[in-house]
This record gives structure tokens, sequence and C-alpha cells, in this order.
């Protein structure tokens, strides 16, 4: 195996676990920088992530959802640097 296709391979699992257990810890983050910096728009953006987070958690297909997007990216990314193939 080639360092592209285990950096690729690497990326889609990193995508796959933020999907499954990142987007509501960002969510956090969003809201404690609006407070701490005081900024009122980084608010939405805990609104978006802590909402996604809860509803992506509800889905019956989660998993399976982060699974594919996750084989999705590394795929895209071999096919990206030249070198498809897993061998």
């Amino acid at each position: 195996m080639s360092q592209a296709t285990v950096r690729a391979l690497l990326w889609g699992l990193a995508v796959a676990l933020y999907l499954r257990f990142g987007l509501e810890p960002t969510g956090w983050l969003f809201y404690e920088a609006s407070f701490a910096l005081g900024v009122d728009w980084l608010y939405w953006g805990y609104s978006v992530f802590r909402g996604a987070g809860y509803v992506f958690g509800l889905w019956a297909f989660q998993t399976l959802a982060c699974v594919i997007v996750g084989a999705l990216v590394a795929l895209l990314l071999m096919r990206r640097s030249g070198r498809g193939e897993l061998t």
C-alpha cells in the first residue's frame, strides 16, 4: 500500500469519525467561543452543529452513512492522487 493510499484511508476514517462523534462537540466549541469572544454570530454555529448532531444521532442509518461518506472521501482522495489501487 502506498503512502498516498494510507493517507486517503486515514482522511476517510477521520471524516467518518467526525460525523459520528464530532458534530455536537463542535457545537459546544462554537457556544463557548461565542461567549468568550463576545461574537454573537458564533452562536449560530452552535445552533447548526448542535442541531445537526442531535438529528443525525436520531437517524437509524447514522453509522452506515458515516461509513459511506468516509469511503467516498477516501476513494476521491485516492483518485485525485492518481493511485486508485488498494494493493
